[in-house]
């Protein structure tokens, strides 16, 4: 056994420092340990939930708890890692558990049934981190403000087609990083305080430097506090709604022809592919959160404040604090 996988085995089993050696030598024998100790909630388990859990199951997490009701489909199976045909009439956390014990037995698995409206504080206390895939606002509001209360780290992420997002509200969190500039530098500690999606989202903070897919999220956000519901982008009378909402917020702006182009494209696209999972993004937006999720249970090195916006189409990835 070499230093390192020495030095982990003083705070970690031999077995775990042996398992676990990749992820000693990448960020060290502290952060795999607070890693080790984690307890995470995931609520939502399609496509891309999947590429997130499979990424933070494989660097050594304690538990991992699940919160999914649904069957499994066939128009679930596109990139849902978890699911195969023969998942089918199943339910989607029962194969979601037989695989993740399949990737890392030492991670213990569980799942539990729970409505968004009976969520409680004691719900999510005992979580170091709750991670919600996104169906509505509503359903994330209830859950953010649960974890704020009780000083929890919480992710939203979803996908659009070819498009994604990540919301961060981390409380007032520390964390710590090297300054890389500075040879020989110390490892300094670092404070940042967030703010939950409905005060981001609040008063629809927009201006022309701002990323378009925050507009498209707000207009979403807009259309459901309305209607009580998600809008359906088949239907031509959701569409024209968000449209003309579209046209209310940019008359708000002094902005050039080619930027409101720009802004109705990427607009009109994401709506339209509002329902589908790609596999792409999926892997690509899971692997950036799956980083994001071990950054914040570590607490090493500097995480996403407050959102990222992802284009694979045109391979950018940009963060905005809102």
């Amino acid at each position: 056994m070499d230093t390192a996988v020495a030095a982990a085995s003083t705070k970690l089993t031999e077995k775990e420092a042996q398992i676990y050696d990749r992820g000693i030598r990448l960020w060290g024998v502290d952060a795999q340990t607070k890693l080790r100790q984690s307890k995470v909630l995931f609520i939502g388990i399609n496509s891309l939930m999947s590429e997130i859990i499979k990424n933070v199951v494989l660097v050594g997490v304690d538990k991992v708890e699940l919160v999914e009701d649904a069957l499994a489909t066939y128009d679930k199976l596109a990139c849902n890692l978890f699911l195969s045909e023969d998942s089918i009439g199943k339910t989607v956390v029962s194969e979601a558990i037989q695989k993740i014990n399949s990737l890392n037995p030492l991670v213990t698995v569980d799942s539990t049934d729970k409505e968004f409206e009976t969520m409680t504080d004691d719900f999510v206390k005992g979580y170091d981190l709750v991670v919600l895939s996104h169906t509505n606002f509503s359903n994330a509001y209830i859950v953010n403000n649960l974890c704020k209360k009780n000083n929890i780290p919480f992710i939203l992420t979803g996908t659009f087609g070819l498009h994604g997002f990540i919301f961060e509200d981390l409380n007032e969190f520390t964390y710590q990083k090297r300054d890389e500039s500075k040879e020989g530098s110390l490892i300094e500690t670092h404070k940042l305080s967030y703010k939950t999606i409905s005060e981001s989202l609040k008063g629809g903070v927009w201006n022309k430097r701002v990323d378009p897919h925050f507009l498209v999220l707000f207009l979403l956000a807009k259309f459901e506090e309305k209607h009580n519901r998600v809008p359906d982008v088949l239907q031509n009378i959701d569409t024209e709604e968000l449209t003309s909402n579209l046209n209310e917020v940019i008359k708000q702006h002094t902005l050039k022809q080619s930027e409101i182009d720009k802004i109705f494209k990427i607009t009109k696209d994401t709506l339209r592919t509002l329902n589908a999972e790609v596999p792409t993004t999926c892997s690509v937006l899971g692997g950036i959160a799956g980083i994001e999720v071990i950054r914040i249970l570590s607490r090493n090195g500097t995480p996403i404040n407050n959102w990222l916006f992802l284009d694979v189409e045109k391979g950018t990835g940009n963060v905005e604090i809102l």
